[in-house]
């Protein structure tokens, strides 16, 4: 009975949620599809009294009226913008002018990357007279990230105070995301305020100071197994194996807390056509996953009710 309790909290939880954005949205279809930034915070003021009214309606729009610009992604250079300043002031106001830029072709195009994203984010959220800033750093795309610490960041999200509290949120992972090679737009109202809880799981930010006091290195971070949101916003605990790599062509054994005999619990293999039925026990509100790889299968994936949840390496 307690499991079953859980679960609808958490569904009705979801339910309010979903109706808030949709509620939000009915006001944002009246919105231009093109407009510039101080344009679309003079409308989001007008129309959404709260803050978090306000701040919904940003990302939500942001989300889906910004199409992920796949190609610019996969065609771009770590190539760094260079300029001469005078003093500091002068550096600031060139560097505002560069993001100013990126979010004036945003907004013209209906299209971006993560910067794109972000800065008009700020840019938005700036003139409603919110503190706010973009976070540079790290995400891992796929299972061939795990382990493979990246130097320089290949990401950016927001972070932006509101009633007192910063509250996280990453418009570019709540617009869609890479289908068989093509960008499928499908707006994810969990990256509105993901729960810090579950920020390392996803995301690690360059400046320590977005660490929020966790402790855990980059390292750490890019060792762990890939996360989806579906995952992310069940009550479920993943207990072990914690790292992403598993060196082994035997049994693996994955332990998930609060798993239910009512779920429908598949293991993907990459040397299957289909998911497979694992060896599955419960005890002690833990469900036991058995599966055994064959010789070359390299990824394994846990899918719970047809979702992907976890994702490991195997070497």
């Amino acid at each position: 009975m307690r499991k079953l309790f859980l679960y609808l909290i958490l569904l009705i939880s979801f339910n309010v949620t979903s109706q808030n954005f949709k509620e939000i949205n009915e006001k944002l279809k009246k919105y231009p599809k093109q407009i510039t930034a101080k344009r679309l915070a003079k409308k989001v003021a007008k129309d959404f009294s709260s803050k978090e009214g306000q701040a919904k309606a940003v990302f939500y729009w942001v989300s889906n009226n910004i199409k992920y610009n796949l190609s610019a992604y996969q065609n771009q250079s770590q190539k760094r913008i260079g300029f001469s300043y005078k003093n500091e002031e002068d550096r600031l106001q060139k560097i505002q002018a560069i993001k100013d830029s990126i979010v004036a072709k945003t907004l013209k195009t209906n299209k971006g990357v993560c910067e794109g994203y972000a800065q008009t984010l700020a840019k938005v959220f700036s003139y409603l007279g919110f503190e706010n800033e973009v976070i540079k750093g790290y995400v891992r795309n796929s299972i061939y990230d795990i382990g493979e610490k990246l130097n320089v960041p290949n990401h950016a999200w927001n972070v932006v105070k509101i009633n007192n509290k910063w509250v996280l949120m990453d418009a570019t992972w709540a617009s869609g995301a890479v289908i068989n090679g093509r960008w499928q737009p499908n707006f994810n109202e969990y990256f509105f305020n993901f729960p810090k809880k579950h920020y390392l799981k996803t995301h690690y930010p360059k400046d320590k100071k977005w660490l929020f006091g966790m402790k855990l290195s980059k390292k750490e971070f890019y060792d762990q197994p890939i996360y989806s949101s579906d995952f992310l916003k069940t009550n479920l605990e993943l207990l072990g194996p914690l790292k992403g790599i598993i060196k082994t062509k035997n049994t693996v054994l994955l332990k998930v807390k609060n798993l239910s005999s009512f779920q429908t619990v598949l293991c993907g293999l990459s040397s299957y056509r289909f998911a497979k039925k694992p060896s599955l026990i419960y005890k002690n509100d833990v469900g036991y996953i058995k599966i055994t790889p064959t010789k070359n299968c390299n990824k394994l994936f846990l899918v719970v009710d047809g979702k992907i949840y976890i994702e490991y390496k195997l070497i």
